[in-house]
This record gives structure tokens, C-alpha cells and sequence, in this order.
């Protein structure tokens, strides 16, 4: 049991110490740490006219390494969803600033409830998603139900 929690507790580390970056359309890339206030993200929101937003990836679920092609093809089809939903998607990534692992390629949404960010990411195998209220904080939500 012991082991089981140290693999959470370093799995959430992990997650928590995460640099998101967001290359928005028309400016300079934009990092985002969890429980960090960003006033560029609430700037972001006022401009898109949104009250929140969201940072989404399809690779690795639940943090199995797979294939670049596998990976690819995932956020691909992550991206089309947004997309058939009406929804803007800027790239991004999940940098371990460490360097201990490969950076994950992602997507920001702008505007995306929290609702239907989580329904994603499950769909996905994700563990957790990345999103932000109006407050520009963003807020690491676990989407395992033992958490």
C-alpha cells in the first residue's frame, strides 16, 4: 500500500510541477503553473471573451508512454473534437522543466467549461486536465474516481 501512495504523491508532484506552455496566435508563449495566478491567462480571457479555459493533451494515457504515431494521432483526433464542437485550440505542451521526460504535446482552449474539459480528458485516459476560472488560476482537476 505504501508504494501505491508514494506513486501518487510522485505522480502529483510530477503534474503540479509542470510547465504548460501555450503559444497563443498572436503573442509570445505563455507558461502556466498549477495554483499560479497569471495575469497574462486573465488578459487571455478578457480578450477571447471567455471565463475560463482549458489545457488538454491526448498522450500517455494514464501516464503509459506510447508511441510518437499513437501520440500524434491521439491529439489529432483530441483537436478535431474541439474543433466539431466550434471550440479555438492553440498548441501547447506539458514541459517537465527537469527534463526527466519528453515533452507532451497539448492543446489550450479558450473558453472550455470544466464539464466538458474533464469529459475529454477521460475519453482520452487522462489522469487529470489542467483548468482555469476566470480568476486566471490554473487548477490541476483529477479525473481518476480514487482521487
Amino acid at each position: 500500500m505504501q508504494q501505491a501512495v508514494e506513486s501518487d504523491t510522485a505522480l502529483e508532484a510530477a503534474y503540479r510541477g509542470t510547465h504548460y506552455e501555450v503559444q497563443p496566435p498572436d503573442g509570445e508563449l505563455l507558461t502556466l503553473r498549477v495554483e499560479v495566478a497569471s495575469p497574462a491567462l486573465q488578459l487571455i480571457h478578457e480578450r477571447c471573451g471567455v471565463t475560463c479555459s482549458a489545457f488538454l493533451t491526448a498522450w500517455n494515457p494514464h501516464s503509459v508512454p506510447q508511441s510518437a504515431a499513437l501520440n500524434a494521432a491521439a491529439n489529432q483526433e483530441l483537436q478535431q473534437r474541439l474543433a466539431a464542437q466550434g471550440l479555438e485550440c492553440w498548441p501547447g505542451r506539458g514541459r517537465d522543466p527537469h527534463g526527466k521526460w519528453p515533452p507532451e504535446e497539448s492543446l489550450f482552449v479558450p473558453g472550455l467549461e470544466l464539464a466538458a474539459a474533464c469529459l475529454h480528458g477521460r475519453h482520452f485516459g487522462q489522469n487529470a486536465i489542467v483548468h482555469a476560472a476566470q480568476d486566471g488560476v490554473p487548477r490541476l482537476v483529477w479525473l481518476e474516481p480514487s482521487r
